[in-house]
């Protein structure tokens, strides 16, 4: 069956007239010929033309040379977002293995002051280990033992001079122990600055996360971008049909064919780049699965990034100055059709 000029001039102005909607469809069957036989020397020389009522129609090199633009873009700031999510990842938890490091160290010089060294204290003095070791204090460097201050009050019959030099030194060896061995699991505050534990650290992520994400506009944002590619083939496809029935309705089947064979680049384009209203040519309406907006872009770079932002505000202030000013702008580069 072949689509000729007399039977579109009959078929639009024969004593019945059909409405737009049946020509629309009398459309896509002569599209659906076109795409069986495509090779058929009845039908017109096919070219893109860019008319009044098929102005947003793109041959299949428009549509590769946008879609691949926008891969390009979207490649790019997906390798940036995520290198900044692996440098907050990886700050956070260098922050946690330094807080788990001190401790260890912290837990080594207090065993090794109560052995042989010593501790001074407004409260207490000079407290020595149980060995001979040197204390520096405001009355210079002392050397001393707890165990032979304990020998010497015993011999003098002072048991509870020898309780005291006792009950000092494990007070303090649990002290300087102790302390800094649960310090990255405790809060701490020293001269009006909180350290965080690494627990309260862990919760304040998790806010941080859940007040990135759990929000309204997060969620409105996933909705457009998993319905966005639908709707704009959806419209896309409506606009075609009006201007192909437009074409049959004025007499001319060879330009209702020719925007026949851009039917399938046109909605490929609006599927990948997304569909603009071609009679305002203002405003993306609809985003497609590359372009800005997208699922992908939400995937690859938005939430990355948005995750970055929580870990960042998580951690030490100079860390969290360095991270987020090493994080780029990622949401004005992306080609719209």
């Amino acid at each position: 069956m072949t689509v000729n000029e007399g039977d579109a001039v009959e078929l639009v102005h024969g004593p019945d007239s059909l409405n737009r909607f049946l020509v629309a469809g009398v459309a896509v069957l002569g599209a659906g010929l076109v795409a069986i036989n495509p090779t058929a020397p009845s039908q017109p020389a096919i070219a893109h033309r860019a008319v009044q009522l098929t102005a947003g129609e793109q041959d299949w090199s428009q549509v590769l040379t946008t879609a691949e633009d926008n891969l390009t873009t979207l490649e790019s700031e997906a390798a940036t977002a995520n290198s900044g999510l692996s440098t907050a990842v990886a700050t956070e938890l260098s922050g946690f293995g330094t807080q788990i490091s001190n401790a260890f160290t912290g837990v080594e010089s207090g065993l090794q002051n109560s052995i042989s060294g010593g501790w001074y204290g407004s409260d207490d003095g000079y407290v020595f280990g149980l060995l001979p070791g040197s204390v520096t204090g405001p009355d210079g460097v002392e050397t001393g033992s707890t165990l032979q201050e304990i020998s010497t009050a015993l011999n003098q019959g002072d048991a509870l001079s020898a309780f005291s030099y006792f009950d000092a030194w494990s007070l303090e060896t649990v002290d300087h122990t102790l302390k800094p061995l649960l310090s990255p699991l405790l809060d701490e505050t020293s001269k009006g600055v909180t350290t965080l534990g690494i627990p309260a650290e862990l919760s304040q992520t998790f806010t941080n996360v859940l007040e990135e994400f759990g929000n309204y506009n997060e969620l409105k944002a996933l909705g457009d971008a998993l319905l966005a590619p639908e709707l704009s083939v959806a419209f896309g496809l409506s606009n075609d049909l009006d201007g192909i029935a437009a074409d049959l309705s004025s007499g001319d089947p060879t330009l209702a064919l020719t925007d026949l064979s851009n039917l399938s680049s046109d909605l490929t384009g609006d599927l990948l780049n997304g569909w603009t209203d071609p009679y305002t040519g203002t405003g993306e309406a609809f985003t497609g699965l590359l372009n800005s907006g997208s699922l992908l872009e939400e995937l690859l770079v938005t939430w990355p990034t948005q995750l970055a932002t929580a870990l960042g505000e998580s951690i030490a202030p100079a860390a969290a100055d360095a991270l987020s000013s090493s994080l780029p702008d990622l949401f004005g580069g992306l080609v719209s059709l």
